[in-house]
């Protein structure tokens, strides 16, 4: 029996071949929940090449692979910071399977992070990393909430911060900000909604091996005038397990923390990040 049998889980920003939200779906959908994939649709050029060889199609290719695996998913494009289109979001997810009461909040951007000092960062830039970093996070909730609220449904939420929320970083432009930002609200809403049955915790990544990571090594290694490989060894290195994470490994986490298995944990950040942070 799986941990997340009879739920409906609702992952944002799962459109990435390499990336957090796909295994997030993938894991959840293992564990037997019905799985609403969202993503951010990207155009054909935006694409990395790995993806545009294999013709990759986004949230439409994370929803056929579970499909094929057995599992029961639909895919929504979704803009996090439009309240009509999460609202929408929702709406087909409970179409097609009902109430949903797990949530991850998976989407981002990576703002300048690797490249850009606050001093220097595009204004623009800031406030989109946190029209989607932050601001989408608390209309998904909210939209989640008021619907198990209305239903005295008992749910979970699980937010996606990063160590970049722990401990300030030079050059991450609007990243850390934002990261840092998550945690607030994760506590806050843990205590607004825990006596209705309703959990909400935070995952702080550390370095993963996904295409975001790689994106900010190489902004990193362009900004010092180092190789990329330099960097991400380098990263690698410091990390007191010797390696970066997988996509899975951060996946096994947020599950843990939307199944029954957590049924005591409110309020909490879980950093899943190699020994790199011990608080």
């Amino acid at each position: 029996m799986g941990k997340l049998n009879g739920m409906t889980v609702l992952v944002t920003g799962a459109g990435r071949k390499r990336g957090l939200g796909r295994a997030i779906a993938l894991r959840a959908a293992a564990e037997g929940a019905k799985v609403v994939v969202s993503a951010f649709p990207r155009a054909p050029e935006a694409l990395p090449q790995h993806e545009r060889a294999e013709g990759w199609l986004g949230s439409a290719s994370v929803a056929a692979e579970i499909f094929a695996a057995g599992g029961q998913a639909i895919a929504f494009d979704c803009d996090v910071t439009r309240r009509d289109q999460v609202e929408a979001l929702f709406a087909a997810g409970e179409a097609a399977f009902g109430l949903v009461d797990g949530v991850v909040n998976n989407a981002g951007v990576a703002s300048e992070a690797g490249a850009a000092s606050i001093a220097e960062m595009d204004d623009a830039n800031w406030f989109h990393t946190v029209e989607v970093n932050l601001n989408g996070p608390y209309l998904v909730s909210k939209v989640a909430v008021r619907a198990l609220l209305a239903r005295g449904a008992p749910g979970a939420i699980v937010n996606i911060s990063s160590m970049a929320g722990r401990v300030g970083l030079a050059n991450y432009g609007a990243y850390c900000a934002t990261k840092f930002g998550l945690i607030g609200p994760t506590q806050q809403l843990a205590v607004e909604v825990a006596k209705a049955g309703i959990r909400v915790n935070c995952v702080c990544p550390g370095s993963t091996d996904t295409d975001m990571m790689d994106g900010t090594f190489k902004r990193t290694a362009e900004r010092v005038g180092a190789p990329f490989s330099a960097i991400k060894n380098g990263v690698r290195g410091a990390i007191p397990l010797g390696r970066q994470g997988q996509p899975d490994e951060q996946a096994a986490a947020v599950v843990f923390l939307l199944g029954s298995d957590a049924s005591f944990i409110t309020g909490q950040t879980l950093n899943v990040d190699g020994g790199s942070r011990m608080d």
